[in-house]
């Protein structure tokens, strides 16, 4: 039998039209050897791209053998970081550079057995779809697509052609995340800790940026432009501000956090209100400040959600968070380790138990000298933080990656199969 709240989440995913007949691939059924290092090949050598390329070379199971970018200074950059950082290591690595994605895909096909994408997003189904035909498995940044449609596509194909694609929605490799999952939000735990769920929150913001610009070196003719979809080289620097290239850095945020709630309790809203409109920028036609009210089905009650995603201020140097509030307490999640805390209800939760077994531990104060000669007047009813028993040594996008990997040889499931995203 199927209780209400695999019912809800079934019906969901039918509804969106999500669901796929497809089966669920998760894990690659003809693995690579473990002794041997997996050879990728990365689409994309702008921001992300390097912070891929960065995370990667930490990782002994994998190696970058070819790398894509329509930008010369970029892909030599990329090219060159990659063969002097396996000099260093004394290994002998020759990394192939292209400028076009399909080209590298026809070249290096039997040289390759998976691609990272970190292109802009209206290049990303394509391209996937690209790979998997090929026989490649797929790390794809978020977002997967620019459209239901694509992303479907994607993960048909995947399933057809039984390879692996993950996308980067990299919370879900975050240990103190993947904690709170195994060990706080359980049917057991979940009760006692938060108690009823009753609000949901999450904010990111981006401090004011200037229009980007670029190197006079860097400019790229018309024909190529035009070749790669893009109309101007402004739009090609500043391709997050166009819908025709993607869905706007607001939407981005809201789908990865947004995420959180979907995947801590297989979930998934039947409403979301938003308003947002392009208030501040002068160029671009994507949203720069949006708020969404959003509704979540609880099985036994209606949960409010408040989600603002804002690229014209730091918030006070506020860091992107995602809020469960509970009658007991609440739960702040968040990739900084600052801003991931929980907290307890004055005089509501009884929390003793979680810290006895390891999986909460108080936050500690910073002591101070007292003045005895100062009046001591205490506030009462505080709410009391705890913390995780682990923070994050690794960079997310590294754990993210490492999980990839594991998955191709074998070793793991993928932490964000295409469903999931």
């Amino acid at each position: 039998m199927m209780n209400r709240r695999d019912f809800i989440s079934h019906s969901a995913a039918i509804g969106s039209g999500i669901a796929m007949a497809a089966p669920l691939i998760s894990a690659a059924e003809d693995v690579v050897a473990p002794s041997k290092k997996l050879r990728i090949g990365l689409a994309g050598c702008g921001r992300q791209g390097r912070t891929i390329l960065n995370a990667g070379m930490k990782i002994s199971g994998m190696m970058f053998v070819a790398v894509c970018d329509i930008l010369p200074s970029a892909l030599r950059s990329a090219k060159f970081y990659l063969e002097a950082e396996a000099e260093e290591n004394d290994e002998s690595v020759t990394v192939a550079a292209y400028a076009d994605f399909q080209d590298m895909i026809d070249r290096e096909k039997t040289n390759l057995d998976a691609v990272v994408i970190a292109t802009p997003d209206f290049l990303h189904a394509a391209q996937t779809r690209e790979a998997l035909t090929a026989g490649l498995h797929v790390y794809c940044e978020p977002m997967m697509a620019t459209n239901a449609e694509d992303a479907r596509s994607m993960i048909k194909l995947a399933g057809d052609k039984s390879l692996l694609l993950q996308i980067g929605f990299e919370r879900r490799s975050d240990p103190r995340y993947r904690h709170a999952v195994q060990n706080l939000l359980t049917p057991e735990s979940l009760p006692v800790l938060l108690g009823t769920i009753t609000h949901l929150e999450t904010q990111a913001n981006r401090r004011i940026h200037s229009e980007l610009a670029w190197a006079e070196r860097d400019t790229l003719s018309s024909a190529i432009l035009e070749r790669y979809g893009y109309e101007s080289m402004s739009q090609y620097r500043n391709w997050k501000q166009y819908r025709k290239y993607g869905n706007g850095q607001c939407a981005g945020f809201l789908a990865q956090q947004l995420d959180v709630f979907d995947w801590f309790f297989g979930i998934r809203p039947l409403q979301a209100v938003v308003s947002g409109g392009l208030d501040y920028y002068k160029y671009g036609d994507c949203f720069d400040n949006t708020a969404a009210l959003i509704t979540y089905p609880f099985p036994k009650r209606t949960v409010r959600a408040v989600s603002r995603a804002w690229t014209t201020t730091s918030a006070a140097g506020s860091i992107p968070f995602e809020h469960i509030y509970g009658a007991n307490g609440s739960l702040q999640t968040s990739l900084s380790d600052e801003f991931f805390r929980v907290y307890a209800e004055p005089g509501l939760a009884k929390w003793g138990e979680f810290v006895r077994r390891g999986d909460l531990k108080k936050a500690v104060a910073v002591d101070e000298k007292e003045d005895p000669n100062l009046v001591k007047v205490r506030e009462t009813g505080n709410v009391v933080p705890y913390m995780l028993p682990m923070q994050r040594e690794s960079s997310v996008t590294r754990l993210h990656l490492e999980n990839f990997v594991n998955a191709v040889i074998g070793k793991e499931k993928l932490h964000c199969s295409g469903e999931d995203a």
